[in-house]
């Protein structure tokens, strides 16, 4: 039977280490960080307006130093950039879970400092990630290499959710309280922090990962393709606004409208990353039938359609069944973005222009967040989500309107055939 993709070419080194690094780090930051966070932050006694503010400090944090990591990775090289990132991470995992420590006027503050600490780290890091892969790929297995990132970030969030449901429930036995405490809680988080920190030991292995010269000296310098990265800008920013929906706000509604068991909602949550762990690997073969900029357009298209249950139906399997479609079509969605995106510039501007696409992800993820939680107080979660629907939905006329292009179309495919691009 004839294969109807061809066999891409083995990774490198630094490719696979890159790997690693993104699995393990997702196990940390995306599994039981994130998921335990909020429903530390609601043990503490906030509310939804808290939790929403909580989450649009990570996001504007994220927006304001993406465009930063950018030219500090062109400056200083993404390697060193991606290092000091990793530190800035953990220690703002280690923040978190000091909040009760802390003197008493400084209480509501401490989880926004340990946030910025967080998300300033993070940028420094993933912003850099994107331009490393790029650099250590080649046209041929550029694709396959960003498919099988977002793959091993999915396992190691699956493996990452699934654990953090259930560490409140065990450390609750273990020190004798229930899940309405915020120990249990805590406690987890400072597993969260101790993977971080080990997901520092594969990082420090990895070698040179900026382009090469023959690769740089290749295709002349051109200037900044201003217009097709902002309207790529505009697609991003209003998915990212309608997918901070399900994002910031789904656990904390599985915990305080639906009542469910931390257990339970990293079951469900895990159930939804299971699927998508391999979603990723979908995106080469839907970019060689179609294109990138089509597999955005649709992946939008899924992430709208997924958030209509969770708002018309307040059931666990309805929030079950949205919030698997949400993780399946952003995991299809994010690897896809990247090599559109890093295809729109030539090398020496990657590392600019990302950063200023991750800008446009904290900008949308925190404008929902920050809005987000007084919606949730004054209408409830089912406007919350259909209006995420109704924004991603904008996000895939946006790409719709890219496509219909032919300057930008033409740009990102001379870049895709450009010589060692």
């Amino acid at each position: 039977m004839k294969n109807p993709l061809p066999t891409a070419p083995p990774f490198g080194r630094e490719a696979k280490l890159l790997f690693v690094v993104s699995g393990v780090t997702a196990v940390s930051f995306y599994g039981i960080t994130m998921l335990i966070k909020v429903l530390y932050i609601l043990r503490l006694g906030h509310g939804p307006e808290y939790v929403g503010l909580f989450g649009a400090t990570s996001a504007l944090a994220y927006m304001g130093m993406s465009l930063p990591s950018g030219l500090l990775g062109g400056r200083f090289g993404a390697r060193n950039v991606m290092r000091a990132g990793g530190v800035a991470t953990v220690v703002g995992m280690v923040l978190l879970p000091m909040t009760e420590y802390v003197f008493p006027w400084a209480r509501n503050s401490w989880p926004f400092l340990s946030q910025v600490v967080l998300t300033l780290g993070w940028s420094m890091f993933n912003v850099n990630l994107v331009p490393a892969l790029m650099a250590t790929t080649t046209a041929a297995n550029r694709n396959g290499a960003f498919a099988l990132s977002g793959a091993v970030r999915g396992l190691g969030t699956f493996v990452g959710t699934i654990s953090g449901g259930l560490l409140p429930g065990a450390f609750a036995g273990l020190l004798g309280q229930t899940l309405d405490a915020p120990a249990p809680y805590r406690m987890a988080l400072w597993v969260g922090a101790f993977l971080g920190l080990l997901a520092l030991v594969p990082m420090a292995f990895i070698g040179q990962v900026e382009p090469r010269a023959a690769r740089s000296q290749s295709i002349a310098r051109g200037p900044f393709p201003l217009l097709p990265v902002a309207l790529v800008i505009g697609h991003v920013f209003l998915n990212h606004a309608g997918w901070a929906t399900s994002q910031a706000f789904t656990n904390a509604y599985l915990d305080t409208e639906l009542r469910l068991s931390p257990s339970s909602i990293g079951l469900i949550t895990g159930a939804g990353q299971f699927v998508a762990i391999l979603a990723p690997l979908l995106t080469p073969r839907l970019a060689a039938r179609r294109s990138n900029g089509w597999t955005l357009m649709m992946t939008a298209l899924g992430l709208a359609v997924s958030l209509v249950p969770m708002a018309l139906i307040q059931h666990w399997a309805a929030a079950g069944l949205g919030r698997l479609g949400v993780l399946v079509f952003s995991a299809i969605w994010l690897p896809a973005l990247q090599v559109f995106q890093m295809e729109l510039v030539d090398p020496e501007w990657r590392p600019m222009a990302y950063g200023a696409i991750s800008m446009a992800m904290g900008l949308g993820f925190g404008s929902l967040s920050l809005v987000g939680g007084y919606v949730v107080a004054a209408w409830g979660y089912r406007t919350l989500f259909l209006m995420g629907a109704g924004l991603v939905t904008a996000g895939a006329g946006v790409m719709w309107g890219i496509l219909r292009s032919p300057a930008i179309s033409g740009l990102s495919s001379a870049q895709e055939c450009a010589p060692g691009a």
